[in-house]
């Protein structure tokens, strides 16, 4: 029997389940009920992760996501070998599973790419303790000052947001953007509009909508 290759944390069971169709090895999808949760899965090994692989991954979780109001996301090539290790596998996950379900209901994730000019580190006031320290440290990695007046404007639409910084290159970070599936047309909005007051030599690309794959964290 062949190992299971799994895609994705639902709260719910897709209805019908034909509307699931096939994954990557073109095996129709299954769903495993793991206690609160259903995990969809595919009878199948973990596919080499070429880019041809990585986008049939990312199709087959859109799918889900379109039947399913609250998803979470599984990486590419995770794999159970049955249907008992599904289930042992999410089980020290249950507490956090509420949570993550409610935090991603309804909601979508943009990606917003920015480039350029990167904004001086913060740094701490010269009378700063290590603690200070350490946690404007800590902050400068997980903020896009160069980007403040985007996130000012869709603050009101965004459920919640992540930062990536990234230390090498012209990509400054990678900014992750929660928000309601009802609140898309007002954030696009708010976006367009504030665009325009980003900084000189300061340049963003959005793409999106996409499944909330930023904010499956479970632990």
């Amino acid at each position: 029997m062949p190992a299971l290759y799994l895609y994705a944390l639902v709260d719910r069971s897709p209805r019908p389940a034909a509307a699931l169709g096939r994954g990557i090895a073109r095996r129709p999808l299954a769903v495993v009920r793991a206690g609160k949760a259903y995990v969809v899965v595919e009878p199948a090994a973990a596919p080499e992760p070429t880019p041809a692989a990585l986008l049939a991954h990312d199709r087959v979780v859109r799918r889900i996501a379109r039947l399913s109001p609250s998803i979470l996301p599984l990486r590419f090539g995770s794999t159970a070998p049955d249907r008992p290790a599904v289930r042992a596998l999410i089980a020290p996950l249950a507490s956090a599973l509420g949570p993550a379900f409610e935090r991603v209901r309804g909601a979508v994730q943009f990606t917003l790419r920015v480039e350029g000019r990167r904004s001086p580190a913060r740094r701490p006031p010269v009378t700063a303790g290590p603690g200070t320290r350490w946690l404007t440290e800590r902050l400068s990695r997980v903020e896009a000052p160069e980007i403040d007046v985007v996130t000012e404007a869709t603050r009101p639409y965004v459920r919640a947001l992540r930062v990536e910084r990234h230390a090498r290159g012209r990509r400054i970070a990678s900014v992750f953007h929660l928000v309601a599936r009802e609140d898309v047309r007002a954030w696009r909005r708010a976006l367009a509009r504030a665009v325009g007051g980003l900084p000189r030599g300061v340049s963003l690309t959005a793409t999106g909508p996409w499944p909330p794959w930023a904010f499956a964290e479970l632990a």
